[in-house]
C-alpha cells in the first residue's frame, strides 16, 4: 500500500515565516523540491521561508513560487 501525501494551502495570505518547518526537516524530496524552484527564482526560498524578514516573505514575486512549490 503506497501512502500519499495531500497539500492543500489557501493561498496568499497565509504565509508566516517558519511555514513548512516539518517538510523542510523530515521530507528530502520536498527540500530538492525547494532547491529545484530556487534555481528558477534565483533566491534562497528555504531562508525566506525559515527567517523571513516578513516583508519580504509578503512580496507576491518571491511568495508566489514559494507557495505553489509548498
Amino acid at each position: 500500500m503506497t501512502r500519499a501525501r495531500a497539500f492543500l494551502f489557501p493561498g496568499q495570505g497565509s504565509q508566516s515565516v517558519g511555514m513548512a518547518a516539518d517538510l523542510f526537516r523530515e521530507d528530502e524530496r520536498f527540500r530538492a523540491l525547494i532547491a529545484h524552484a530556487e534555481t528558477l527564482v534565483g533566491r534562497d526560498l528555504r531562508a525566506l521561508c525559515e527567517r523571513g524578514p516578513e516583508r519580504l516573505l509578503a512580496r507576491t514575486d518571491l511568495l508566489q513560487p514559494l507557495l505553489v512549490a509548498v
